[in-house]
């Protein structure tokens, strides 16, 4: 999850597992994919700065779990 910008270059990331919030990533755009999903919820909380990594994880449970799913090879296909 990206957590706030740097600059045109560089965002600073966590997943609340082996990235935490205390030891964040720095990442360069071009290397991370875009995810149409946006957590306001998570945004305010570390505005506050009330985020925790339980939070993250939480956020970022269904969409794991959607993206592993999808890469599954179907064993119901005929042929």
């Amino acid at each position: 999850m990206v957590l706030y910008t740097l600059d045109a270059d560089f965002v600073m990331v966590s997943d609340g597992d082996t990235r935490k919030l205390d030891h964040l990533k720095k990442k360069r755009r071009k290397h991370l994919t875009a995810c149409p999903i946006e957590c306001p919820e998570l945004m305010d909380l570390l505005a506050k700065g009330q985020l925790k990594d339980s939070d993250i994880r939480k956020a970022l449970f269904p969409i794991a779990n959607k993206t592993r799913a999808d890469q599954m090879p179907n064993e119901n296909r005929e042929g």
